[in-house]
């Protein structure tokens, strides 16, 4: 309440078009910390409406398809505004990060290395069980640290409280490298929609999360889950 949203969607409304990335980094950020703080609330859709109205002009221009000679900030401004407009529920966006996401199945040279973590994130997302059973056998399978990352960071950010409870519990097995376990449960935690289900977990298993951390982390990990809580009841 410090100042109306609409005085910074105003302010938006004239400094996009040039297709700057770092500009559009700055407005999906915001837009995504402001759809998060809207989580369960009714006006919810309408600012996913005016915030979709503001990015997919944009990404309309770029499209899914690199051009030739395409600049690296073309293919840069891409993933960002995938990612935004995953977030705030673009339905043709979403849509067709599962269509790649399906290709990349059968053949992963389909999906750009580039893009494959934005639609890996929107995919994990709003994923249902079949799907993120299916993000979850990649992940196992791979050898590389980095798309091992890509994959566990797609389960992260699943909003559905169920998927939620599958993805936490794996900071309890040997599937991570003890560095990356000990991160998953602040992500979900900023991520999911769904900070209450980290905490409640935390509470339940603290003294085997504590002993993932370092040192220093061991201090800050029960109070690093609740910054993302945004409930004024809380």
């Amino acid at each position: 309440n410090r100042a109306p949203l609409a005085h910074y969607l105003g302010l938006v409304d004239k400094v996009v078009g040039d297709d700057q990335v770092a500009v559009y980094d700055q407005i999906i950020d915001t837009f995504i910390f402001i759809n998060q703080l809207f989580a369960g609330d009714p006006v919810r859709p309408r600012f996913q409406q005016k915030a979709r109205a503001v990015l997919r002009p944009a990404f309309d221009r770029v499209g899914w398809e690199a051009k030739a000679g395409e600049s690296s900030k073309t293919m840069t401004l891409r993933a960002s505004l995938i990612r935004g407009l995953g977030v705030l529920n673009d339905s043709n966006i979403i849509a067709g990060c599962r269509a790649q996401f399906d290709g990349f199945l059968s053949n992963p040279t389909t999906v750009p290395p580039d893009l494959r973590p934005t639609i890996f994130a929107v995919v994990g997302r709003y994923a249902d069980s079949g799907t993120w059973k299916k993000i979850h056998e990649l992940g196992l399978r791979t050898t590389s640290t980095e798309e091992k990352q890509n994959y566990y960071e797609a389960l992260g950010n699943a909003i559905d409280p169920k998927l939620i409870a599958r993805t936490i519990a794996l900071a309890l097995t040997d599937e991570l490298p003890t560095s990356r376990a000990a991160l998953l449960l602040p992500f979900v935690a900023r991520q999911g929609e769904h900070p209450e289900l980290v905490w409640e977990f935390a509470q339940e298993n603290m003294k085997t999360l504590l002993a993932k951390q370092d040192a220093l982390g061991v201090n800050g990990f029960a109070a690093g889950l609740f910054p993302f809580f945004s409930d004024l009841k809380d």
